[in-house]
C-alpha cells in the first residue's frame, strides 16, 4: 500500500489479521510503533497517519469527521481485504465508530472487533468547554492542563507554530463531532483509565448502545493517557482480543 495514510512498520503479506490503530487528537503513528514487536506474528500492524503530521506535515489537517471518513473510504478495498480489527484512542475511538457506520451502510466487510480506548461513546453529549478556537496563549495553556502533549514540545516555540494548526484541527473535530447512534453488528471492547474524570460512567457505558453484542470494559491505572502510562497492560488486553479472532 503506497498511500501515506497507512504506515506499516513491518509488512507481513502472510498475515491472517490486520490491526488498524488510530491516534488521539494531536497524536501520530509513533504512539503505536512499539506495539509491533509485541503482537502475534499472524497480525499485521497498520498505523493511521492523517494529514498534518509526520510525512504529511505539509498537508492541511482535516477539520471535520467526514473528511477523515472520506479519506479512509477511498482506500476501502485495502481496509477490508483481510480480516481486520479497528483500534482507536480518544478521538481515534470516535473515528473508528464513524467509519464502521459508513461501512455498514455500504454492505462492506466489517471489522471483526472494535477497540474503543479512552473515549466517551460518540453519541453522548459533553459539557467540556471548547478550546480549539481559543487565542494562541490560552490554547497552549489548555494543552498544558490536558497533559497529552510533551512539555518540551509545548515550550518549543518554533515547533509549536508548525503543530498548532494540526492540534486546533484535531480538537475541532473532537469537540464538535457528535454521532447519530447506530447499533453495529461488531463486538466492542472499551478501555478506560480509572482516573479519567472527564468521562462519566454514563458516557462510558453508552458504548453499549452502539453494539448488538454485550460490550467488555477494561480498566487501567492512570488518567486519559493511560495508553502511554500502562502500555504493557494495554497491549496484553489487545492481544487477548486478537487471539480470540485468530
Amino acid at each position: 500500500m503506497n498511500s501515506k495514510l497507512f504506515v506499516i512498520p513491518k509488512p507481513n503479506p502472510n498475515a491472517k489479521l490486520r490491526l488498524f490503530c488510530f491516534p488521539y487528537a494531536g497524536g501520530s503513528p509513533a504512539i503505536y510503533m512499539p506495539w509491533n514487536s509485541a503482537l502475534h506474528p499472524d497480525v499485521e500492524l497498520v498505523l493511521l497517519q492523517f494529514p498534518g503530521r509526520g510525512a504529511r506535515m505539509a498537508e492541511s489537517a482535516h477539520v471535520t469527521m467526514q473528511q477523515k471518513v472520506d479519506e479512509l473510504l477511498a482506500y476501502q478495498a485495502f481496509l477490508t481485504e483481510k480480516p481486520y480489527v479497528l483500534m482507536g484512542h480518544s478521538l481515534g475511538s470516535r473515528v473508528i465508530f464513524e467509519v464502521t457506520k459508513h461501512l455498514v451502510q455500504q454492505n462492506a466487510p466489517l471489522p471483526r472487533h472494535l477497540i474503543a480506548s479512552g473515549s466517551r461513546a460518540p453519541h453522548t453529549s459533553t459539557d467540556k468547554k471548547r478550546i480549539y478556537n481559543l487565542p494562541h496563549d490560552e490554547f497552549v495553556e489548555e494543552l498544558y492542563k490536558l497533559n497529552g502533549t510533551p512539555k518540551e514540545l509545548l515550550e518549543h516555540k518554533e515547533l509549536m507554530e508548525l503543530l498548532l494548526p494540526l492540534l486546533r484541527a484535531d480538537f475541532q473535530i473532537a469537540e464538535c463531532y457528535q454521532a447519530q447512534p447506530v447499533n453495529l453488528p461488531c463486538p466492542i471492547t472499551v478501555f478506560h483509565g480509572y482516573d479519567d474524570i472527564e468521562i462519566s460512567a454514563e458516557q462510558l457505558h453508552g458504548w453499549q448502545d452502539l453494539s448488538e453484542h454485550k460490550i467488555d470494559i477494561h480498566y487501567f491505572n492512570g488518567g486519559h493517557f493511560f495508553i502511554n502510562q500502562c502500555s504493557d497492560e494495554v497491549i496484553s488486553q489487545v492481544n487477548q482480543v486478537l487471539h480470540k479472532i485468530l
